[in-house]
């Protein structure tokens, strides 16, 4: 079987476009009755069938599958090349859509998104696994930057190779950790370490080997997200005790000793925001699972 490049199929999917036949007309007349619907939201799966017969030579379906993912919080999706455990070989193709950053957004985003990694998705079945090895090492070559801009400039889209959510991808990493070593001098991260789920720098880090020759310091967790009431029913009494203030100490706090018309008094004063969030950058670079 000849070798297909991205940009072979890039170009195979532009030539569709030349001259619409009357199908991919059907689904443009669908696709812009639906963006002009003047709905919030969309059917991404509806959505999806339709740019399968208009850009992707009708190729994704039924083999790949769009899903929402509530996980997904680095990212605005995902396209992910597995294993099929029936037969064993890399044909299965899962489109994901981030719950937590696109819900928000206005629906554009949203379509963007699916085009993007419809995109992905197109070039896995055409080329397979030599797509995600791309020469730029993410999948967003010149093949895949042909077809972006193909697709944009039909649909009047705005594909791009990166998503700019950073500061709903931000509010979601409420794990922090601080170095005591020298880089938490250094910019641009000074030794903060911010991640969505609880996994503390380590060995399994790019970086670790790096940090230890450098720097050498320790990571100290330093801020999480408030427990969960299912984990909060899930402590043990002792636990939960542990967890009880006193809401009056919760607001005030004393303040030393002063005196006052020759008498000794306590003064009570707001307590300062100590637990506020260490600020700073991510300890990386955006995180493409798989390809995004």
């Amino acid at each position: 079987m000849p070798h297909v490049s991205d940009e072979d199929a890039a170009l195979q999917a532009l030539g569709s476009l030349d001259t619409l036949s009357a199908d991919q007309q059907h689904a443009l007349d669908a696709v812009n009755t639906i963006l002009n619907d003047g709905e919030p939201f969309v059917d991404v799966h509806v959505l999806f069938g339709h740019y399968n017969i208009l850009y992707f030579r009708s190729l994704l379906l039924p083999r790949v599958d769009v899903l929402w993912s509530p996980r997904l919080t680095l990212c605005a999706g995902v396209c992910e090349l597995s294993r099929d455990p029936v037969t064993n070989k890399f044909t299965r193709i899962r489109l994901k859509l981030s719950t937590p950053l696109l819900q928000y957004r206005p629906r554009s985003d949203t379509i963007n998104t699916l085009l993007h990694e419809a995109i992905h998705a197109y070039f896995f079945i055409t080329t397979s696994w030599r797509h995600s090895r791309g020469d730029d090492g993410t999948g967003h070559g010149e093949g895949f930057q042909l077809l972006a801009d193909a697709i944009n400039s039909h649909g009047n889209y705005e594909i791009t190779i990166y998503h700019t959510f950073h500061d709903e991808v931000d509010s979601y990493r409420t794990h922090v950790w601080q170095c005591d070593g020298p880089c938490k001098d250094r910019p641009p991260y000074f030794g903060i370490v911010k991640r969505s789920m609880n996994r503390a720098p380590g060995k399994s880090d790019s970086w670790w080997s790096r940090h230890e020759a450098e720097c050498g310091g320790t990571y100290t967790k330093t801020q999480e997200p408030a427990p969960t009431k299912k984990k909060i029913e899930a402590m043990s009494k002792k636990e939960r005790a542990g967890r009880q203030k006193n809401k009056l100490d919760g607001w005030l706090k004393p303040k030393e000793k002063q005196e006052t018309d020759g008498k000794t008094s306590h003064v009570l004063k707001p307590s300062s925001a100590e637990d506020n969030a260490h600020s700073g950058a991510s300890s990386g670079k955006r995180k493409a699972a798989n390809v995004s």
